[in-house]
C-alpha cells in the first residue's frame, strides 16, 4: 500500500534543529521522511524523534562521495537512525552522456548497490533531467536513463522523480509503468518544463499529471510517494499544503 512521505530537503532554510522538523512534518498527514543529510543531530537523537511521531524513515539522499570515502561511518550512522533505504541522489551529467557512460554508470552504482545488501540496505537512484537526454550513438536504447536501467543489476532500486523527468522531456507515467519492478520509492514533484527557476514547484502549480502518476505508482505498488520542491520560496506552506494533496491523490487512485 502506497503511503505518503516528505523529502526533508524542502524544509533545510527553516531556523530550527532536524529534530524539531521532524516534530512538524509529525502534526501533518505525512506518514514518513526521506533524509537529506542528519545536520547537526545525532543519529539516536533522530532516531528516538522519530519513534515519538511515528514518522518513518523512508530513505536518505547521500551522497556517493560519503558512500565511496566514509563507507562504514555512513552506514553505520543510518543503521543507528533505522534507515536502511540509501539513495544516490545524482551522479553526475558526464555518467549518462553517451550509452557507453551510462553502462559504467550502472556497474559502478550495481558494485554500490551489491555491497549495501550485504549490510541490510537497499540502495537506489534517484534521476534528475539530465538521464532523459536522446542518445545519438545508440539506437537500442530511448534515452540514457533506458541504457542505465537496463545495464544496472536489479538490486539498484529506481527512486524515480517524475517532474524531474517531465522537465527532461519525457513522460514520467511511461517511465513509471516501464520499470515498475524496480519501484518501491517515488518521487511526486511538480515542474514547469523550459524554465530552469521552475525546476521545482509546488504541486499543481505545473504541467505534471500528478493523479496518473500516483496511480502509476499504486499500480507498481511502490511503498512510498515521497513529495520535494527544493525551490520553494515558504517552505511551512509547501509542507502544509502538499501533505493535504498528497493525501487525496493517493485516497484518489
Amino acid at each position: 500500500m502506497v503511503r505518503p512521505a516528505f523529502q526533508l530537503y524542502t524544509l533545510r532554510e527553516l531556523d530550527e534543529p532536524l529534530t524539531e522538523t521532524l516534530r512538524r512534518v509529525g502534526e501533518t498527514a505525512y506518514e514518513g521522511v526521506e533524509f537529506a543529510g542528519l545536520g547537526d543531530e545525532s543519529p539516536s537523537a533522530l532516531a528516538d524523534v522519530l519513534a515519538e511521531t511515528g514518522l518513518a524513515a523512508v530513505g536518505a539522499h547521500v551522497g556517493l562521495d560519503a558512500l565511496e570515502t566514509d563507507y562504514e561511518a555512513t552506514v553505520e550512522a543510518y543503521q543507528t537512525l533505522g534507515c536502511d533505504r540509501l539513495v544516490v541522489p545524482s551522479y553526475g551529467e558526464e555518467g549518462f552522456d553517451s550509452a557507453a557512460s551510462a553502462a559504467e554508470t550502472a556497474d559502478d552504482l550495481s558494485a554500490l548497490a551489491d555491497r549495501l545488501v550485504d549490510d541490510g540496505f537497499e540502495a537506489h537512484y534517484h534521476n534528475h533531467t539530465y538521464e532523459f537526454a536522446a542518445l545519438d550513438d545508440d539506437a537500442s536504447f530511448d534515452t540514457s536513463y533506458d541504457a542505465f536501467a537496463t545495464r544496472s543489476d536489479d538490486s539498484l532500486g529506481l527512486e524515480f522523480d517524475v517532474g524531474l523527468a517531465r522537465h527532461g522531456g519525457v513522460d514520467p507515467v511511461t517511465y513509471l509503468d516501464r520499470y515498475a519492478d524496480r519501484l518501491s520509492l517515488v518521487h511526486l514533484t511538480d515542474t514547469v518544463p523550459g524554465d530552469d527557476d521552475a525546476l521545482h514547484v509546488d504541486l499543481d502549480e505545473g504541467v505534471v499529471d500528478l493523479e496518473a502518476c500516483v496511480g502509476a505508482a499504486v499500480t507498481a505498488d511502490a511503498d512510498w510517494v515521497i513529495h520535494e520542491n527544493g525551490l520553494t520560496a515558504d517552505p511551512e506552506a509547501t509542507l502544509e499544503s502538499s501533505a493535504d494533496r498528497v493525501r487525496e491523490l493517493i485516497d484518489g487512485a
